[in-house]
């Protein structure tokens, strides 16, 4: 597995505990945590970082919800478990997919994958958290939105986990963390709760609008008086809550898209349209094709991406450490962008017909890699 934190991010936190909480908050950045603390000096973080941690980190590249959670789910690097973006080429099915409900990417959300015999538990090549903890004698469960407890990625991620859970809402999600603990509070055990809706609002509305704000207040909320106010002194003794992000958001408005249909000659050299991420494109180049295509996207989009070759990305380490997966060099394609400032690539109906995605993420920026580790025990 990957090394673990520092020593002393979690230092004097760890003495005792048999119970350890992890709650993630999908697209919840650093910068904007930061951002709503200081204009609003009563919410519970305060107080939970000045009785714990609270610190920036750095998430895994890319700064993706599915390839970071399955790092988080699996403790090995992104280059070690391949799932590398939204949409890759496997080559063991001969596909462009999106790789979260696994489906074919001009069908997307539909299934399609699972209805040819896609097996979502073996598609990892490495465990998950719960089959090792599971050998050390130690329970897990996993909480999620109830619509998202039998999608093909939460089905790799739990793997080995006694329960999953679903809820209905952010009062609920709340709730059924602090029964989870209260029923387990004799015993050693790891809870993962995902939450989901910060990352929503970022890209329909742009990570700097008010929705944004109004849900983290909102969530600071329901915690304190659903889950830390009421929660049952034996749950809490020995236990340790995490709570972080896989990814913060950068707002990526029209204007600083680069049309892909304004790029025929470039579209022409490539067998596939660019996959991966809006924010780091995969190139999949036609046969022969690779100098015209390299020199293309130095040309045309220098100053709005920097590009590498499959070998110059796998040697950069940025993918992490680690063997990587024999699939990982095939899905990442022939050449990499990585967007520098708000730039990604969209199609231009997406922009004409006012369907853009005000945020985005996947790409190295402070917005999209730091996120916040916050770390207390609650018998404190």
């Amino acid at each position: 597995m990957l090394p673990p934190l520092r020593d002393d991010l979690l230092d004097g936190l760890l003495d005792g505990v048999q119970r350890v909480v992890l709650v993630v908050i999908d697209g919840l950045g650093w910068e904007q945590l930061q951002d709503v603390m200081a204009r609003r000096p009563d919410l519970v973080f305060h107080r939970l970082a000045a009785q714990g941690r609270l610190w920036p980190i750095t998430t895994t590249f890319l700064s993706t919800t599915n390839s970071v959670l399955s790092t988080i789910h699996t403790g090995r690097s992104p280059a070690e478990h391949g799932l590398l973006a939204y949409s890759m080429f496997l080559r063991e099915w001969q596909m462009a997919v999106e790789s979260i409900s696994f489906s074919a990417i001009l069908r997307p959300f539909t299934g399609t994958l699972a209805e040819w015999g896609f097996e979502a538990e073996k598609f990892l090549p490495v465990p998950a958290i719960g089959q090792l903890l599971a050998v050390q004698g130690v329970a897990s469960c996993a909480l999620t939105l109830s619509e998202f407890v039998e999608t093909p990625l939460s089905l790799m991620h739990n793997r080995g986990m006694q329960d999953v859970f679903g809820c209905a809402s952010a009062s609920d999600f709340w709730l059924s963390l602090r029964r989870i603990l209260e029923q387990r509070h004799d015993e050693r055990c790891f809870v993962s709760a995902y939450w989901s809706a910060v990352d929503t609002l970022a890209h329909r509305h742009g990570p700097l609008d008010e929705s944004g704000d109004a849900e983290i207040v909102s969530l600071a909320l329901l915690m304190e008086e659903i889950f830390l106010n009421r929660l049952a002194p034996a749950a809490r003794e020995g236990t340790l809550l995490l709570l972080t992000a896989d990814h913060g958001q950068i707002a990526t408005p029209p204007k600083s898209a680069i049309l892909l249909d304004r790029h025929p000659a470039l579209l022409n050299a490539l067998f596939l349209p660019p996959l991966g991420e809006s924010r780091v494109p995969f190139f999949y180049i036609r046969e022969g094709q690779y100098e015209t295509v390299r020199q293309y996207v130095d040309e045309h989009f220098a100053g709005h991406f920097i590009f590498f070759s499959q070998g110059e990305l796998l040697r950069s380490g940025l993918l992490g450490p680690g063997v990587p997966y024999v699939e990982t060099p095939h899905r990442l394609g022939d050449i990499v962008g990585i967007a520098t400032g708000n730039a990604h690539f969209a199609r231009a109906a997406e922009v004409l017909k006012k369907k853009s995605t005000l945020g985005r993420h996947g790409g190295l920026t402070p917005e999209e890699m730091l996120v916040p580790l916050l770390a207390v025990r609650l018998d404190s």
